[in-house]
């Protein structure tokens, strides 16, 4: 270790008083501001992830209309897109708002009809399925079936095997009034995705079963679409276009969710702009400390300077001593940050519990629990910017202790 450094961190050990007390603001200050960049970026980037996961595990990476779509044709369009590289699967669908009842109560839902073979090969329900099966789903000869999600099911008071009652918009006009399509289904599974919205709203049902209820006969609605690099999802435009007719569209998750993955990109801008902040204020103490520091150490300065040391010597003691805040600084947020996301989800019970509030409402962010991903670019770029931050407010201090004259400071000693 050389000559600046040594010097540099003795004086940052030697530190007495009130330069003491500003040199430990800029640690914690530092250390907190690190910190929390790192537990807030994590936990966007969990809930992006997280969320595009769910959206796109339901929803599927792209959807294939056409104004007029038969099954027979639908069928054709399966066989042609599984064919073409890059796509995964393709799943024809009836999707449509409908009334379910219990005994208990009333509520809106959205109906989304699948194969039982299709909804089985669906990862993101099948693989959450917390209560019965989906093997009696969509065969043939049945009476009709239903799978509920869990929050929907709670809110109607059913269960597996229990029977509830579907109201659909159409109906009849008779001389009574206008009486509504009904229909009974028995309840064969529940699941659980983890997003609100869904587990609230959604319902699935044999393809049959809707093309009967919503009296569309052989019609479905549209294409459901899996490719290999959903983030690609544009190359793959040319190949899913050419699957349908002129008269066809194709509809991208980016197209479909583009205003709030939008919303989201600002956001995560947004709070790193301002929890940076954090950051800059304990900068600003660096600043403060390292002034103090050279105003006290004049006349070491002096005799440092008269037993030959030069002015690039008195820069570098400064500029490490105020570094090392920061470095200090900096490596501190970092293992506090991964702590507090290694701990997330007992410290948000803990402060629930402690103040008998919801922290992390599904009404509200769309997804159950709280999320979190470790980013290494982002984590690089919130370590790279502290550290240079502290550098740039440990050289002025350091260039100021650079013009102090030595006969000068003697003289006033």
């Amino acid at each position: 270790m050389g000559f600046a450094h040594t010097v540099g961190l003795r004086y940052l050990r030697a530190r007495r008083g009130f330069v003491s007390v500003v040199t430990g603001f800029s640690f914690v200050g530092i250390a907190l501001g690190v910190a929390a960049l790192i537990v807030v970026m994590a936990v966007m980037a969990g809930f992006r992830a997280e969320l595009l996961d769910r959206i796109l595990g339901t929803t599927g990476h792209a959807q294939l209309t056409m104004p007029v779509l038969t099954a027979e044709k639908a069928e054709q369009i399966r066989i042609e897109a599984l064919d073409t590289v890059g796509i995964n699967s393709a799943v024809p669908y009836v999707s449509g708002q409908a009334m379910i009842a219990s005994n208990r109560k009333a509520l809106g839902g959205l109906v989304r009809a699948v194969s039982g073979d299709d909804l089985r090969a669906n990862k993101l329900i099948n693989d959450n399925i917390i209560a019965g099966s989906l093997q009696g789903f969509g065969v043939p000869g049945q009476s009709p079936k239903i799978v509920l999600g869990k929050t929907l099911a709670q809110q109607l008071g059913v269960y597996v095997g229990d029977s509830i009652s579907l109201m659909s918009s159409q109906g009849t006009h008779t001389i009574m009034g206008f009486v509504p399509r009904m229909m009974r289904a028995e309840v064969v599974a529940i699941f659980e995705v983890g997003m609100y919205q869904y587990d609230n709203a959604l319902m699935f049902l044999p393809v049959d079963v809707a093309q009967s209820f919503y009296k569309i006969g052989e019609l479905v609605t549209a294409i459901e679409v899996m490719v290999d690099k959903p983030a690609a999802i544009k190359t793959y435009l040319p190949q899913l276009q050419s699957l349908v007719d002129p008269t066809g569209h194709v509809i991208t998750w980016v197209e479909g969710n583009r205003q709030f993955f939008e919303a989201l990109k600002v956001e995560r801008v947004a709070m790193f702009i301002i929890l940076t902040l954090i950051v800059i204020v304990a900068a600003f103490n660096i600043i403060t400390g390292q002034m103090m520091t050279v105003n006290d150490k004049k006349r070491d300065v002096a005799i440092l300077r008269t037993m030959g040391a030069d002015r690039g010597d008195i820069l570098r003691l400064f500029f490490f001593s105020g570094f090392w805040v920061g470095l200090i600084g900096t490596f501190i947020g970092v293992v506090l940050g991964f702590v507090v996301i290694w701990q997330l989800h007992p410290i948000v019970s803990f402060i629930e519990g402690l103040t008998g509030a919801r922290l992390f409402s599904g009404e509200a962010y769309f997804l159950s629990q709280l999320p979190a991903k470790i980013v290494p670019e982002e984590m690089i770029t919130i370590v790279v910017v502290s550290l240079l931050l502290s550098m740039l407010a440990s050289l002025y201090p350091a260039y100021k202790a650079t013009k102090l004259d030595p006969v000068e400071a003697l003289r006033n000693e």
